[in-house]
């Protein structure tokens, strides 16, 4: 599996043959209902698909989800609706560079069920530059932290103490280019005979592999360059943390370029291009790099999608959104510089596991209709939400990243009447051609719920035209163990008439529904002080065991461009790609005569998998992933 998207591709034949099989569908529809919206109707049994084989079946088809879009354009509605307020941080630092030491903590404590693992005899450690690092992986065994800015996280070990007293003295560099809580997490890893246990025992789930012990949360101080030195509380467990930062602004622009990383690893692999692990040298900071080409951007009609989702990563600020860190240019390429997120898809966790219980699927929708909330308060409808275009970070939080296919300026009295988004996921009012708005997402996040709780989208079938026909015909049916809540909400999500669906005079009413109201506190999660009820298992800051080996096995080789130089008329189309945080995030362009002016920026990309792409009929490219 692998999560950094590329555009992949396929045929012309398939993607008009699936825009022909909506409109077969819809027309079938439309001669029998006179255009009118069916709702549907919920039965209380066991499905059908739950059987064994039915389910390894259609899992194994899911893997080649693919996805369809036309060319956009918008028509005046006359209901609309209401915002809600933007989460994004109204004051942004300056470029610059913050020095985080993690020195020590004291006074944790460690659940009284948890077998504590027992430290290894003491060994010595050869006379290396990398001594440090071999010190701290002696110490396995005690609480080790995951030190968050922006997004980017390093797992650090610990150095010397004990398991209620553990020393650190880890410092990091972290790039800064928008204003972002420091976030410390402190876990203890199970002993060897926990681990066995656990993984001996296949119905235990192994979302308590390691024991979470609190964390702090603070604030940087971006107007002063003096050493802050904290000593915090912890939150979520016992004793006290000690911190020091120091941020120091860059006193003068320095252009970021290609040769301003090192290629770590190959992650993702598209028509477009490749999406690398990098290593920013002068920081030591790891992000993923998708690397595209312009010529075959260009000459697949995806500028306006390319530059779109650029757009939207450089001016949105949400936890659960992959940030824009860096992007620039050259003549032949465009370089988008994302934060790492390597805990794995949402897909596959799902893949591997089954199905969520409803806990999980809760924590990952509301987190969902958190970012799905501040992207509809930016005008901004996503159109493509599906387990493939869902990260997961260290600490167990998701991340949304692929923004493709999003639709900007899309204001609450407006309708687009593009045909894009992944079949299985597809709205009744996309298929019927009668122009849709925002509400669409909500739809998605309906179908989405449903699959993390029973293993498969609710319509799902292997024949594309059967499902779509199951999408505006069929009752909704749940298995006999999702609550009554959960069918509730699910009822009011997936209502196919969009004037009538759940969320349709704004998001407010999905948050204050008892699915979510009786569990949730939407300030603490908005600000990710509710802990997770998964946290994935990752190794490092570059660890890709959770991506494809067909790609993480391929040498991080960046190819040449044999192909003639682009027109200025073509270079124009890219004009204010550069993201460039070292001047106060200005949009500019990037690319002037025969030099790039590089700068910077995290935005989301795409690889081809074989499955998960994104249906867009205004192209040849058929497939979107991850990244």
């Amino acid at each position: 599996m692998n999560s950094w998207k590329l555009p992949g591709t396929k045929k012309k034949e398939a993607k008009e043959a699936a825009a022909a099989a909506a409109a077969a569908a819809a027309a079938a529809v439309s001669s029998s209902t006179h255009s009118t919206y069916l709702s549907p109707t919920t039965t209380p049994s066991s499905m059908a698909t739950g059987s064994t084989s039915s389910k390894s079946t259609a899992q194994s088809s899911i893997l080649t989800k693919h996805s369809v879009t036309t060319v956009d354009s918008a028509t005046t509605v006359s209901s609309p609706r209401t915002s809600t307020s933007s989460s994004s941080s109204s004051f942004e630092p300056h470029s610059g560079v913050l020095l985080i030491r993690v020195c020590d903590a004291q006074g944790l404590t460690v659940p009284p069920q948890v077998q504590l693992p027992q430290p290894p005899p003491a060994q010595p450690l050869p006379n290396q530059r990398n001594r440090d690092s071999l010190t701290r992986k002696q110490h396995w065994w005690l609480p080790y932290v995951v030190l968050e800015f922006d997004k980017n996280e390093i797992l650090i070990d610990g150095l010397g103490g004990d398991t209620q007293n553990p020393i650190y003295q880890y410092r990091a560099h972290f790039d800064v280019s928008r204003s972002s809580d420091v976030s410390i997490s402190i876990y203890l890893r199970p002993s060897p005979e926990t681990k066995d246990s656990i993984s001996n025992n296949h119905s235990a789930t192994t979302k308590h592999a390691d024991y979470f012990l609190g964390g702090v949360k603070l604030q940087p101080n971006f107007d002063s360059t003096r050493l802050d030195d904290q000593v915090l509380q912890i939150v979520g467990g016992t004793g006290m943390m000690h911190v020091q930062l120091c941020y120091k602004r860059q006193q003068q622009a320095q252009p970021i370029a290609f040769d301003s990383f090192d290629l770590l690893r190959v992650i993702g692999r598209g028509s477009f291009g490749k999406v690398y692990v990098v290593r920013k040298k002068d920081t030591n900071r790891i992000y993923a790099m998708k690397v595209l080409r312009k010529s075959r951007i260009i000459s697949r009609s995806e500028v306006t999608h390319t530059m779109a989702e650029k757009t939207v990563l450089a001016k949105i600020r949400n936890p659960f959104i992959v940030p824009l860190k860096f992007a620039f240019q050259s003549p032949d390429k465009l370089y988008l510089v994302l934060a790492f997120i390597n805990g794995g898809e949402l897909f596959h966790h799902l893949q591997v596991e089954g199905r969520f219980d409803e806990e999980r699927s809760r924590f990952y929708t509301a987190e969902l209709l958190s970012a799905l909330e501040c992207l509809h308060d930016f005008n901004v409808v996503y159109r493509d939400l599906k387990p493939e275009n869902i990260l997961i970070d260290y600490n167990g939080h998701i991340a949304l990243c692929d923004f493709g296919l999003c639709k900007l300026n899309m204001k609450e009295n407006e309708r687009t009447n593009t045909f894009c988004g992944t079949p299985e996921y597809l709205a009744p009012e996309l298929l019927l051609g009668q122009g849709y708005s925002k509400v669409v997402d909500w739809w998605t996040l309906g179908v989405l719920l449903y699959e993390m709780m029973t293993g498969l989208p609710p319509f799902y079938d292997e024949n594309t035209n059967e499902m779509y026909r199951k999408i505006l015909q069929d009752e909704l049916r749940f298995p006999d163990d999702i609550s009554d809540d959960a069918q509730s909400l699910l009822r009011g999500l997936l209502t196919r008439d969009p004037e009538e669906r759940l969320g349709s005079n704004g998001s407010a009413d999905i948050k204050n529904h008892p699915f979510f109201a009786k569990h949730i506190d939407w300030r603490l999660l908005l600000q990710k002080k509710v802990q997770p009820p998964f946290k994935p298992s990752v190794e490092n800051a570059y660890d890709t065991t959770n991506f494809d080996e067909e790609f993480t096995s391929e040498a991080p080789l960046e190819s040449l461009v044999d192909e003639s130089q682009i027109s200025k008329t073509m270079q124009e189309q890219f004009a204010g790609f550069t993201y460039n945080p070292a001047n106060d995030g200005v949009l500019s362009e990037s690319y002037i005569g025969t030099g790039a002016v590089p700068g910077a920026g995290v935005g989301g990309g795409r690889h081809d998998s074989g499955h998960g792409g994104s249906i867009n009929s205004n192209s040849s490219v058929a497939n979107h992933h991850r990244w």
